[in-house]
């Protein structure tokens, strides 16, 4: 609950609201598209909200980052928006907590515990087909629901929650709520495409 009160009362997090997030990243995308030479995507997961909340299973943030030559282009996430914004949820370009992690995970003071998503095969992201998929998400306009990554986790993390009493809400009540829905997890591990 703090961090809901954060997203709406916090300036910073104004621009989280805007309107024209979706459609400047829906710009970037097209432009990833039509001249991909140099550039390449990444996907990264780390501690939510600040760099006091500790990860788990259920509480962690997601989010991708295009380079361009090697360097930092823009950073691009699915993000809750603001009580009273004109939508439930904005694709959004560059925010602040995904750069300020980003770029001290490079500088090796990782206190946002960033990871890398990595295939199984050691294989990377395919620059073309996860930007399209993405697109694709984008214009799918998807709402924003919290617990949507859940449909993600594997069978038996499933069965364990379905058999944890007592539930807040049952696994079965999460599932529906979260179709045509997702929060920054399930927006990029859904997108995702490996070469």
């Amino acid at each position: 609950m703090r961090a809901v009160n954060e997203i709406n009362t916090n300036p910073d997090n104004l621009m989280r609201g805007d309107p024209e997030n979706t459609s400047r990243a829906i710009k970037y995308l097209n432009e990833v598209l039509e001249n991909p030479e140099g550039r390449e995507v990444r996907a990264y997961n780390r501690r939510a909200y600040s760099p006091e909340t500790a990860k788990n299973l259920f509480l962690f943030h997601s989010f991708y980052v295009f380079l361009k030559d090697g360097k930092l282009e823009h950073t691009l996430v699915y993000t809750v928006t603001p009580k009273g914004s004109v939508r439930n949820g904005n694709w959004m370009l560059d925010a602040l907590s995904d750069i300020d992690s980003y770029n001290l995970y490079l500088a090796g003071d990782n206190i946002w515990d960033v990871e890398e998503y990595t295939n199984r095969h050691g294989k990377t992201l395919d620059l073309v087909l996860t930007t399209e998929k993405i697109l694709k998400r984008v214009k799918a306009n998807f709402t924003f629901f919290g617990p949507s990554s859940v449909r993600d986790m594997p069978w038996y993390h499933l069965a364990w929650i379905a058999l944890a009493p007592p539930p807040i809400l049952s696994l079965s009540s999460v599932l529906l709520f979260s179709i045509h829905a997702d929060n920054c997890t399930s927006a990029v591990v859904e997108t995702m495409v490996w070469k």
